[in-house]
């Protein structure tokens, strides 16, 4: 996709969480997809209002995060011009940050939802991204329409740009010239309006962007928006797709209908890929086609939000082989950080014989492929996937407690438990033992009963009271002082069904109390030493997770398999 596109489509994600939810009655049945045509190669809608308390919640949290973003842009601007400096774009570069630092001038000072309210918006609205063709447009609701025009004035003024007004029949519009596009912004009674139009279409499209004429047909009139609620049960509170191969087939010179016309105006650099290249890309991006996302549960207390990269039902099968149950891993947990993955090794080699495959018979004519180093790895993989490694599963890591020495940042006690899912615990442990001796004079039962590790095996320091167990196809390791009920639960661990690839749950609350004051003391240390930039940076990721705190108890994230794709759920447990 060219750079312009990206920029347009992140520039408008920031707008989209500057704009606001109106306190009007709900819009009728089509509501926001009403304006959106249905070939749009990628939307997200957030067609409902969130529940009061939460709709408080996240308000707080979006409102403390806009006005905290200007001293990050700051630093991140510096970065890009410095790599800019000199080049053709460096001026449009730096016209577009002092555009965005307008922007976020405007949240310093308003960090909650009534402060935010202030400027006539709010930060958790009811909106719709999508593309007139390639090019982004949104329709956001706002509550008053007189203080988010001020605001409006106020980045104009703040950022030098003085935008062209217009009226389309009684609606005024402002335009600015952003070269082969315009940026576009108009605000209702109701809506915040925005989107980039080319030259060369801008009086075809205005009126679509407006919403003063309708796309021939909708995604209301389509039923994508609902068949897609129905397949992943999305709830309202934000769903949209991405069509990848859409957007593919556009960057490499293929689009059609009103996109050619935007491609011929954008004039974007080619991609340089041959056609033999761009046929195999074209190949691969056909078995996993369109992203989705959504949420599908939004409470007071919790939020749960789905990602889903959809694939042909051949690399759906293929994906789910990948998935090996391992005891633990999926399961609720309350503790620090616990990380589990299960992953069938000889499924993963297979499936990379598959792809590999695939590009060297699909690939001829493409000069990335080379067909005799790929026949050369193949075999290989046999070698790296081997019957050492066959029978390893996974594991699952549970950290339940643990404290550091803030001088040598070593852990002086620590709660933790390692659970190795393994076909032949006892033949992984004899293998250990032909590289430590230590390891081969001790005696494991496969019962369960943990037997303290010497400390001649050379893993005690730094970790205190390390204890070994084996018990059916489990191999586990605890440490800590007071590890009773870590090792208790992992004696009880069981798969989860379905078995998940990779688990990742983090008690965010527990983490920053426990280690905030840690990483202060550390950045001071480091602002001492004379690294004041890292300490800097050090400082604002612990500003960042501070905030998330304020939200987030505690975040579980889990990949998986199913017959859709590839699966990412999202739990997120609110304070």
């Amino acid at each position: 996709m060219p750079r312009f596109i990206k920029r347009t489509l992140a520039a408008s994600v920031l707008l989209g969480l500057t704009a606001s939810c109106t306190q009007e009655a709900e819009p009728p049945e089509a509501g926001l997809l009403q304006f959106v045509p249905a070939e749009t190669p990628y939307v997200f809608v957030t067609r409902e209002k969130l529940p009061d308390g939460l709709r408080d919640k996240l308000g707080n949290y979006y409102a403390a995060q806009l006005a905290s973003q200007r001293k990050i842009f700051a630093s991140v601007r510096e970065q890009i011009e410095a790599e800019a400096a000199g080049s053709p774009e460096s001026e449009k570069v730096a016209k577009g940050f002092d555009i965005l630092d307008a922007i976020l001038s405007e949240f310093e000072g308003h960090e909650s939802i009534e402060q935010v309210r202030e400027l006539g918006l709010e930060p958790a609205p009811r909106s719709v991204i999508y593309g007139i063709g390639v090019l982004p447009a949104m329709r956001v609701e706002i509550s008053d329409a007189a203080k988010f025009n001020a605001m409006l004035d106020r980045v104009e003024q703040k950022a030098g740009v003085a935008a062209d007004r217009a009226k389309a029949g009684e609606l005024e519009y402002r335009r600015i010239d952003m070269g082969p596009v315009d940026a576009v912004l108009a605000v209702t009674d109701q809506y915040a309006i925005a989107g980039a139009l080319v030259d060369s279409r801008f009086d075809t499209d205005l009126p679509l962007l407006l919403g003063q004429s309708a796309p021939e047909k909708t995604l209301a009139d389509n039923g994508d928006i609902k068949a897609l609620t129905d397949k992943y049960g999305f709830v309202g509170y934000g769903e949209g797709f991405i069509k990848v191969d859409t957007l593919l087939s556009i960057a490499l010179g293929k689009a059609t209908g009103r996109n050619a016309e935007i491609m011929k105006a954008l004039q974007p650099e080619p991609v340089p890929m041959s056609a033999g290249c761009s046929a195999l890309t074209e190949g691969v991006v056909a078995n996993m086609p369109r992203m989705v996302a959504g949420i599908t549960e939004a409470k007071d207390e919790r939020m749960v939000a789905r990602f889903t990269w959809e694939t042909s039902p051949v690399v759906a099968e293929q994906l789910q082989k990948l998935a090996a149950p391992v005891p633990g891993v999926g399961q609720p947990y309350d503790g620090m950080m616990s990380v589990g993955v299960g992953v069938d090794l000889p499924q993963l080699r297979n499936g990379i014989e598959s792809l590999l495959r695939y590009v060297m018979n699909n690939g001829a004519e493409c000069e990335w492929v080379d067909k005799d180093e790929i026949q050369q790895a193949i075999p290989q993989l046999s070698m790296v996937f081997g019957p050492m490694t066959a029978g390893v599963k996974g594991f699952n890591l549970q950290l339940d407690e643990l404290t550091l020495d803030p001088q040598t940042m070593m852990p002086t006690d620590v709660k933790a438990g390692l659970l190795a899912a393994v076909d032949d615990p006892r033949g992984i442990f004899a293998m250990g033992a032909m590289f430590n001796p230590a390891l081969a004079a001790l005696d494991v039962p496969s019962d369960g009963t943990f037997v303290d590790l010497p400390p001649e095996v050379g893993i005690q320091a730094p970790m205190p009271n390390v204890k070994v167990a084996m018990k059916d196809q489990s191999l586990m390791l605890v440490a800590g002082n007071d590890s009773t009920s870590v090792a208790q639960s992992m004696l009880d661990a069981t798969p989860t069904t379905p078995a998940p690839l990779m688990v990742f749950d983090y008690g965010i609350h527990k983490l920053v109390e426990k280690f905030g004051g840690l990483v202060e003391q550390t950045a001071a240390n480091m602002e001492a030493s004379g690294d004041a930039a890292m300490a800097q940076e050090m400082r604002t990721q612990l500003e960042s997770f501070r905030m998330q705190a304020q939200l987030f108890d505690r975040v579980r994230v889990s990949v998986l398999a199913d017959k859709q794709g590839l699966t990412m759920d999202q739990v997120m447990e609110l304070r």
